[in-house]
C-alpha cells in the first residue's frame, strides 16, 4: 500500500499572522531562538525572504528563512519542520523555495550551516560540504 504525502502548501510568510506558529516551530526543536521571541521577530523580519509551509487546514508546520545581500550571495539561516511532519518532502520543498529565489546563476555562494545529523538532507539536495572544495569555514559563536 503506497502512502500519500499530505497536500501542504509553500508561501511567503505572514509574520505579523503567523508568527506565534514560527515560534512554536522553534520549540519544537528547542533551539536557543525560542528563548527570546521579540528577538526572533526582529530576525525574521530583517530576513530577505521567510516561507512557510502550511497543512490543508492552515496549519504552519514548516518554516525558511534566508538573508541576501541582493547580488552575489545568500545565507540560508533556518529549515524547520514539525517533528510530525519530517520525512514527507517538506524540508527539501522549503530549501527548493529559497534556491529558486536565488539561482545559482547569480548568487554563487549559497551559504548554510548545518545541524549534526542534517548533512544526509543537505548532500541529499545538492549542497556539498566547504571541504570539498579545499576550503575552510570559521564561525565566531558564542557558546551558551
Amino acid at each position: 500500500m503506497a502512502t500519500l504525502k499530505p497536500q501542504v502548501t509553500i508561501a511567503r510568510a505572514d509574520v505579523e499572522r503567523q508568527f506565534d506558529a514560527i515560534l512554536g516551530l522553534y520549540h519544537a526543536h528547542r533551539w536557543i531562538h525560542a528563548t527570546d521571541p521579540p528577538r526572533l521577530r526582529v530576525a525574521i523580519a530583517n530576513s530577505a525572504l521567510s516561507l512557510v509551509a502550511t497543512s490543508d487546514d492552515g496549519t504552519v508546520v514548516g518554516y525558511a528563512r534566508a538573508m541576501s545581500d541582493g547580488a552575489f550571495a545568500v545565507y540560508i539561516a533556518d529549515i524547520l519542520v514539525h517533528p510530525d511532519w519530517q520525512r514527507l518532502g517538506i524540508g527539501g520543498r522549503l530549501l527548493e523555495g529559497i534556491l529558486e529565489r536565488y539561482p545559482m546563476e547569480t548568487f554563487h555562494h549559497q551559504v548554510l550551516i548545518s545541524e549534526r545529523g542534517a548533512e544526509g538532507f543537505y548532500r541529499h539536495h545538492g549542497l556539498t560540504p566547504i571541504t570539498a572544495y579545499g576550503l575552510t569555514a570559521f564561525i565566531r559563536s558564542r557558546r551558551d
